[in-house]
């Protein structure tokens, strides 16, 4: 029983790694860096784009502004971070730190009542050496689930955009990605030795973003987006069979997690600026959480299942404005300033070291603007962007068998080793855990990047 018992264990671990390295190219995660950072340097200048978008970049902030542009146009850019968030005295860094932005908008081939009022677009961010990271962190582990490899996601978002009438607009875009399901099937070959069969497959995920904006004035417009839960979901089942007795492990987890959200903006349009407001609801108390969930079936032991600890995440809500200015011809500059609350409850006094605050985010670019040879126009867009995490400090309680009260992982920690009284090293409280007694967190994100926007 103890052989296969190691068997399973090695054969778990195994399991993940085929996971995590099938459905990610070989690495960590959560959302995308279009939530996080913004996307394009146009838009991550200014932060609000609910109501204004005419762009590729539509295809996230509302796909109804694809129906605002005009003439076809090819993006390509790049965006830049780096990290200052700390854990206690520890820096920590963020995966992928550089990615590609790249996209296009051109007006459907269609004629007669729908001439002109169709325009298709597609946004990418591209990452160097992957297509995404997905990790399922261990329950105790000190890390910030906001920004948890979240730049680590090949992003593709193909949308459309209808104008309907003069003064009302709709769109669609789909957010594509894949997931992981499959199964490891491991038994004793004819040579004694474990022998493992490996079928995994890699479905699609995808999900809906749908918009709407409407003009109620000349210079007035008003934008609404629902963007769908979108994650990045793997499943592995390990069969294995050792000296007859089979030993089940079943691992799921899910990553890039960005929950279900509701926005609206309303910009005020001037021909030398504008400035917008928004507003965004996230839904992130269905958040399951970033951490492995494990069943196993033992022989003689029967069904087991890991407890993790309830994390009780919260609704957010998000307040962005920001606006641009042309002050002379082809030169444009562009600032904005956001907030939003965390989704990760302040408390935490269990088994749990989640760490984020509260964020305030200032943006400022510049925009330069020309035609080449021949008429056609082209823009040149940069940005830099901070990000500031507000500090936390967590403290951990330590169970007291004494209360009668059942043992809860995320509100307490247990005592790890039985006091003998034999043994002076085991008296008092042995808590491995690395967030033990407490832990402080906050903090800086900074990014930068640029754009070229060239007419086709």
């Amino acid at each position: 029983m103890g052989g296969a018992l190691r068997h399973l264990v090695a054969l778990g671990g195994a399991g993940l790694v085929a996971a995590v390295a099938v459905a990610t190219g070989g690495g960590a995660a959560h959302a995308s860096p279009a939530e996080v950072f913004g996307f394009g340097s146009r838009h991550a200048a200014a932060g609000a784009e609910v109501a204004s978008v005419d762009d590729f970049a539509a295809v996230y902030y509302n796909p109804a502004g694809l129906a605002a542009g005009d003439g076809s146009h090819a993006t390509i850019g790049g965006l830049a971070t780096v990290s200052n968030l700390h854990v206690d005295d520890r820096r920590v860094s963020l995966s992928d730190p550089i990615g590609t932005v790249i996209g296009i908008t051109v007006p459907a081939p269609l004629g007669g009542p729908l001439t002109n009022r169709v325009r298709i677009g597609a946004g990418l961010y591209l990452l160097p050496r992957k297509i995404a990271q997905v990790t399922a962190r261990f329950p105790d582990q000190p890390f910030y689930p906001w920004y948890d490899s979240r730049l680590s996601r090949l992003v593709i978002l193909p949308g459309v955009g209808v104008r309907l009438t003069d003064r009302l607009a709709v769109g669609a875009a789909v957010n594509v990605l894949a997931g992981l399901d499959g199964s490891i099937v491991a038994a004793e070959g004819s040579t004694r030795a474990l022998e493992a069969r490996v079928d995994e497959k890699v479905p699609t995920v995808a999900r809906v973003i749908a918009g709407v904006t409407f003009d109620v004035a000349p210079q007035v417009r008003l934008g609404a987006v629902y963007r769908q839960r979108f994650e990045v979901p793997f499943a592995t089942r390990a069969d294995t069979t050792v000296a007859g007795e089979p030993i089940d492990l079943d691992l799921e987890a899910s990553g890039q997690f960005t929950p279900n959200q509701v926005a609206i903006g309303a910009a005020l349009r001037r021909p030398t600026g504008r400035v917008e407001l928004d507003a965004t609801w996230s839904n992130w108390s269905e958040y399951p959480g970033p951490f492995v969930v494990v069943e196993s079936e033992l022989p003689l032991v029967g069904p087991l299942a890991g407890a993790l600890p309830d994390v009780p995440y919260h609704d957010t809500i998000a307040v962005r404005v920001g606006g641009e200015i042309t002050p002379i011809a082809n030169l444009t500059l562009r600032g904005g300033y956001g907030f939003e609350t965390s989704p990760i409850p302040t408390t935490q006094t269990g088994v749990t070291n989640l760490l984020d605050g509260p964020k305030h985010t200032i943006g400022a670019g510049i925009g330069l603007g020309w035609r080449r040879a021949g008429g056609k126009a082209m823009r040149l867009d940069g940005h830099v962007q901070a990000q500031l995490v507000g500090a936390r400090s967590l403290s951990k309680q330590i169970y007291d068998p004494s209360s009668g009260e059942p043992y809860d992982p995320y509100t307490s920690l247990r005592d790890e080793v039985t006091d003998d009284p034999q043994d002076p090293a085991t008296l008092g409280d042995q808590i491995s855990n690395p967030g033990y007694p407490g832990v402080t967190s906050g903090g800086q994100v900074f990014s930068a990047g640029v754009t070229l926007e060239i007419e086709l």
